[in-house]
């Protein structure tokens, strides 16, 4: 009866090659505090793309550069605006964007004095 289980030339050598991908592709999947899984990265890429259409879309916003970065749900938003109100605008739609975790606002509101890069509007994670 052992013998019927023993596996041996060529199967073998194709069990264990088999075998072998399957736990590499395991590995693979698997997630560390530095990286992501691939259905984790494509999630995260259709998240920054909502939260840009709707920037794009919003007549507040229009024509401003604003970056979005998204990693496992969490956003950062970062550029320049003319006013605070437009920093709100875009937390807003950037909080109400389904599958966001938290947003870090890094969008800096440009001086109207000209005499410099102008104060950040930052409140970090959560806000």
């Amino acid at each position: 009866m052992t013998n019927a289980l023993r596996v041996v030339g060529p199967k073998r050598i194709l069990a264990s090659a088999v075998i072998g991908t399957v736990l590499a592709l395991g590995a693979g999947c698997s997630t560390t505090p530095s990286r992501e899984t691939t259905g984790q990265y494509f999630h995260d890429a259709a998240i920054t793309s909502k939260i840009k259409a709707r920037i794009l879309e919003d007549q507040a916003l229009e024509g401003f550069q604003i970056k979005v970065d998204t990693y496992r749900g969490h956003v950062i938003l970062s550029g320049f605006v003319n006013r605070a109100s437009q920093v709100r605008e875009a937390m807003h739609i950037a909080r109400t964007t389904p599958g966001v975790v938290s947003v870090r606002n890094d969008l800096v509101v440009k001086s109207t004095t000209g005499g410099g890069a102008g104060a950040s509007s930052s409140s970090g994670y959560g806000s």
